[in-house]
């Protein structure tokens, strides 16, 4: 059997605890992917990536005139943490996927099965016909986030009349396979 890993499975990874979202930020802090879910991984992302603060219930904290926020600083900090999660998250799903490709075409070529056959998705999709997709997603719907939350903070930042330069962020990487 193929080797699906926890991270991409989303239908699998929807129970999670305050304790066991911040194990997973842990692991995140460290870059060690295998036992992290994609909740665990989406949802600490989120809150690293926004402006506003949330309690330990993950609910948006209200103060008078609006919501709380992050001061610059922590922002930064945290948004910086983000890309560099995301950087290394994209390098490990690019060498999960690349070594899917080779084993699906090494595989097609001992036993003759197309990508299309039972025997295919037995072995490679377990089950879970949306995991290659949901490996490929993962990917993008960070990144598109992180690029999202990288804007909103350039124009805080603009509109607050703050200078950019004391807060330059991490280059994100583009996902690509091969």
């Amino acid at each position: 059997m193929f080797q699906q890993q926890k991270v991409y499975k989303s239908l699998e990874n929807r129970n999670f605890t305050p304790e066991s979202l911040l194990k997973e930020l842990e692991d995140l802090k460290e870059f060690k992917f295998d036992d992290v879910s994609y909740t665990g991984i989406s949802l600490n992302i989120d809150m690293l990536i926004t402006q506003y603060l949330r309690n330990e219930n993950f609910e948006l904290i209200e103060v008078q005139g609006g919501l709380a926020k992050k001061n610059y600083a922590t922002w930064f900090t945290d948004l910086s943490l983000a890309i560099n999660i995301f950087n290394h998250f994209a390098d490990y799903t690019k060498a999960h996927f690349n070594y899917y490709l080779e084993e699906a075409k090494k595989y097609q070529e001992e036993t003759s099965h197309s990508n299309t056959s039972p025997e295919y998705k037995a072995y490679f999709e377990q089950g879970n016909s949306m995991y290659f997709h949901d490996v490929l997603h993962s990917v993008f719907d960070l990144s598109r986030k992180i690029d999202l939350s990288i804007d909103d903070f350039n124009e805080a930042l603009l509109a607050d009349n703050e200078d950019a330069s004391e807060y330059v962020l991490p280059e994100k990487k583009v996902f690509e396979s091969k």
